[in-house]
């Protein structure tokens, strides 16, 4: 009888704390901070896509190049030949995804280029 009371005791104590361990805790939704460099490099993407015309894909592509521009212009201490070899892969990027229309349109808004590639 002393066995049948404990066991039907600890059955009921493990399924209290089992039922304990089910209960759904309600989780915050943080928002999604935008930094400085999400926000220029977006930008960057809008005038490129005013100035030339791109397909959504293709912003959605520029606007990640030009944010990982901005943050790595960010970086404290860079120094001046660094700075020189991103001004020169950007514009690579730039040149080896637009096709020749695009790029002249590009280039003979040498304001707009400078921007995108410095």
């Amino acid at each position: 009888m002393k066995k049948l009371i404990t066991v039907v005791i600890l059955m009921l104590a493990f399924s209290i704390n089992a039922n304990a361990q089910d209960k759904k805790v309600a989780v915050k939704e943080v928002p999604v901070k935008e930094y400085a460099s999400d926000v220029a490099g977006k930008k960057d993407a809008s005038s490129l896509a005013e100035c030339v015309g791109l397909s959504d894909i293709q912003i959605d592509d520029f606007a990640r190049l030009f944010i990982m521009k901005h943050e790595t212009l960010q970086i404290k201490g860079l120094s001046q030949e660094r700075k020189t070899e991103l001004s020169r892969v950007m514009e690579a990027k730039i040149r080896g995804t637009l096709n020749g229309t695009q790029m002249n349109k590009l280039e003979a808004n040498t304001a707009l280029f400078q921007t995108l590639i410095n």
